[in-house]
């Protein structure tokens, strides 16, 4: 039987810590150098429909409706819509609601943009299936899906039990964080995507037009809790310029993405 995670475990105390990220930002009133890369590829405008699928704290449902953006948002955590809801004070207009991802509440066609960060790794591989096709159902033609997912079992499988001696003698502030990123992850996260696995979930959801890729940008710019540390060192630096190199993405770089869009019936 698959695991599942209890809704429950998403509390407040949770989303309210520097285990989710983002949570520095979020006290900022801003967004993470993550999360704001998600957003600048939504290319959100005024008066589209937007639906987030998974919203936590909020911040990138705010951050859409700032642009004028028609949000609505969805969570399982009651604690999340609670605290989703409190960020969104000023959006009342706002539609956010506890509902399934597996199955979503909405007419098909409804949304211009549907999207999901850091959300498929915390399902089951069919329940991940699952809610690839429903964000794909809702989605209305012309528009497009977005899915945001990390880590990178390659890296974290593979390559970071080699590495972990080496970098700790670069920073062992940056490997205790990673450690414990990662120890986190094990209790929250329930399947885990390489590139090969993740092409094989849209290919079984019947997104057959999707566009997946590893980001280039494999140290994050040295903007993440995870790489600021490790960022100032020149063969680390030197590591993160090869992103540019699919071999090194594949084996280093921990930020998937999914597109697709649904044509238009002419």
């Amino acid at each position: 039987m698959a695991k599942n995670i209890p809704p429950g475990n998403y509390n407040r105390a949770y989303l309210l810590s520097n285990s989710v990220e983002g949570y520095h930002e979020f006290k900022d009133g801003t967004l993470s150098h993550t999360k704001l890369k998600l957003f600048e590829m939504l290319e959100i405008e005024k008066n589209i429909t937007c639906l987030e699928v998974g919203v936590g704290r909020g911040e990138f449902l705010r951050h859409c409706a700032k642009m004028g953006a028609k949000m609505t948002g969805i969570d399982y955590s009651e604690d999340a819509i609670s605290i989703a809801r409190e960020t969104m004070h000023d959006f009342p207009e706002a539609e956010i609601m506890v509902a399934d991802a597996r199955n979503l509440p909405f007419e098909s066609d409804s949304f211009d943009r549907v999207f999901a960060g850091d959300v498929i790794e915390h399902l089951s591989y069919e329940d991940g299936i699952l809610m690839l096709r429903e964000t794909y159902r809702v989605l209305r033609p012309g528009g497009f899906m977005l899915i945001h997912t990390a880590p990178n079992t390659v890296f974290t499988k593979k390559i970071y039990p080699l590495a972990r001696c080496v970098l700790r003698l670069i920073s062992k502030e940056a490997v205790e964080s990673v450690d414990q990123h990662l120890e986190v992850g094990g209790e929250f996260h329930v399947h885990e995507y390489n590139l090969f696995s993740l092409k094989k979930a849209a290919k079984q959801a019947d997104l057959e037009h999707a566009n997946i890729w590893i980001d280039s940008d494999i140290l994050r710019s040295g903007k993440h809790k995870l790489t600021q540390a490790l960022s100032g060192n020149p063969l680390i630096r030197f590591i993160g310029f090869c992103g540019k190199c699919a071999v090194v993405r594949f084996l280093l770089g921990n930020d998937f993405y999914l597109k697709c869009s649904k044509e238009k019936v002419l």
